[in-house]
């Protein structure tokens, strides 16, 4: 029989020294970085209070007269709920549903949560069926969902009510029909404050589905606040790596989730989406290998369905068929702000064939869907077009830019289709290739200096001139002859971050703040005076000690 766990009054939280900093443009997570799980009892040769310990594949494994479990007599399955202070240590693999209504339920506080845990990063319990948990102060770590059988799999969902509930240290992979992990409201309630940190999700659902299958790596649905996406790696999975979607009214509440540092690629549809939802913060994320299937056009990342106030922020998108996408709003949702800021796109090619007649065609920036739309302090390079709209409503504001490498004879560095939205957009400030390719609003230039005679107002500020990258390809910041340098000026949409969130980002994707000069430099990167030297360009020794920033991708997630 069951009986009742013995009363759990044990030590506060530990508190684990982490050399850990946010990205840019988000707030440390309140719970999850450092908490640490107390250490196990030693010896451990009877049931202690706080202490569970659960292995289903040990022989003298049971629930019966056994409230807490040893290793000598562990407990077959995880007490359904858990009081604050609890500690489970899992062992082996664990076949156990804990999908409602065996659903597991942590009663945790600040100063004692409670930990479900595997013993290390080397010693992962296997998962193989799906669990649901709710509550409040659940740190997940150190566990392995899992394949069962082809047709079940361990997977996580994270239910409300819930708060501070965090997964970190873990791996999540299904099977070609299920896996990954959810979160949201099924009702009254909400999930806030919880934290996804530094596991690896992937091979979730079947790549090569002939259908739109909507396995996502992460999915985020309504009645989620304050959530926290950080240090992750996802690939492989049928959905998008990460997927927001508050559904009809969801800016209302779907709000304030911050997707940061994480590597997503390889999926069918796109490494990061957001549908309704407001306040989505994507910064210092990367995404390449995606491709079109029958549920994706092979963008790295992007919106649709009029979220509200989207910030994308020094983000590195490469090696898809488009970069960042703002997709259609079908009237679905009642966002109209989305910003991109300081991201680095290049290698952005169509995988079939190149129409250079509209602006849906394949680009670093292809922006149909929003309203108010700053595009600020991006480089684009090697790239079938640059900045793209087919959009008639609102307007972009291009300011400060650097769009080089458009390979498409017919691609167009910037092409806004329509009058309506060329005639309230700007394009302050940008530097273009020499020969640059203009649409605006159904007018065509093949030169910057063409666009600038018919509209000046429109274009002032741009040049014309070759990026001095230090290694295009490779390594984009500038070289202190190029005509970047200084080539800015400043944006509104820094003071909006600011004024909103209460965090300063007028920085570069390296973290230097702007300006450095007299004025900002134009594209992703701010020119910092080094080893390069001033007012020249690099030598084949100045380039021998480059460092590539993009050659080593490192290690991220759990290992």
């Amino acid at each position: 029989m069951e009986v009742t766990p013995l009363p759990c009054s044990g030590p506060p939280v530990v508190r684990a020294s982490v050399a850990w900093s946010p990205p840019a443009g988000i707030p440390t997570p309140p719970f999850g970085i450092t908490e640490a799980a107390p250490a196990l009892p030693d010896p451990w040769g009877r049931e202690t209070p706080c202490f569970y310990l659960v292995e289903p594949g040990n022989p003298s494994a049971t629930d019966e007269d056994n409230a807490n479990g040893t290793p000598s007599r562990p407990r077959l399955t995880i007490p359904l709920t858990l009081p604050a202070g609890a500690v489970v240590e899992l062992r082996g693999t664990y076949d156990h549903s804990h999908e409602s209504p065996r659903r597991i339920l942590a009663e945790g506080t600040a100063a004692r949560p409670v930990f479900i845990r595997g013993h290390g990063p080397e010693e992962r319990p296997r998962i193989t069926r799906p669990w649901e948990v709710s509550g409040s102060h659940l740190v997940l770590e150190n566990l392995e969902f899992t394949d069962r059988d082809g047709n079940e799999a361990g997977s996580l969902g994270i239910l409300a009510p819930a708060d501070h509930v965090v997964l970190r240290g873990s791996e999540l992979s299904g099977n070609r029909l299920t896996g990954g992990m959810g979160m949201g409201s099924e009702g009254e309630g909400v999930v806030s404050h919880a934290l996804v940190y530094a596991n690896r999700i992937h091979d979730n659902g079947d790549v090569e589905a002939d259908h739109d299958q909507d396995v996502h790596g992460i999915a985020v649905g309504r009645g989620v606040e304050h959530l926290w996406v950080l240090d992750n790696e996802m690939w492989a999975n049928s959905g998008d790596g990460i997927q927001i979607n508050g559904g009809k009214g969801g800016e209302e509440v779907t709000h304030h989730l911050y997707v940061g540092r994480n590597r997503s690629h390889h999926n069918k549809q796109t490494g990061f989406w957001t549908k309704q939802a407001a306040d989505v913060v994507f910064s210092e994320n990367e995404s390449w290998g995606h491709r079109p299937s029958n549920s994706s056009m092979g963008q790295g990342m992007g919106f649709q369905y009029a979220p509200e106030r989207v910030w994308f922020l020094f983000n590195h998108v490469h090696d898809c068929d488009y970069g960042i996408v703002a997709a259609s709003d079908n009237d679905l949702g009642t966002g109209t702000e989305s910003y991109f800021i300081g991201n680095l796109v290049h290698g952005i090619h169509h995988s079939g064939g190149y129409n250079p007649a509209t602006a849906w065609s394949n680009a670093a920036l292809m922006l149909a869907g929003g309203v108010h739309r700053f595009v600020v302090h991006n480089t684009i390079h090697d790239v079938d077009a640059g900045i793209t709209s087919p959009g008639h409503g609102g307007g972009l504001h291009i300011v400060n830019n650097v769009i080089s490498g458009v390979t498409q004879p017919e691609g167009r560095h910037v092409f806004l289709e329509f009058e309506s939205l060329a005639s309230r957009s700007v394009l302050w400030h940008n530097l273009f290739e020499p020969g640059a390719r203009f649409n605006w609003g159904g007018f065509t230039a093949g030169s910057l200096a063409a666009l600038k005679a018919r509209f000046p107002e429109h274009a002032r500020g741009s040049l014309s001139g070759p990026p001095g990258f230090v290694e295009p390809g490779r390594d984009f910041r500038l070289l202190a002859g190029s005509l970047a340098v200084d080539a800015g000026t400043d944006s509104d949409a820094y003071l909006a971050f600011r004024t909103r969130y209460g965090l300063d980002v007028t920085r570069d994707r390296a973290g230097t703040s702007r300006p450095q000069g007299r004025a900002p430099d134009a594209g992703a990167y701010e020119l910092v005076p080094g080893p390069i030297g001033t007012n020249r360009l690099a030598t084949e020794s100045d380039t021998e000690v480059i460092v590539h920033l993009y050659e080593d991708h490192g290690d991220m997630g759990a290992r």
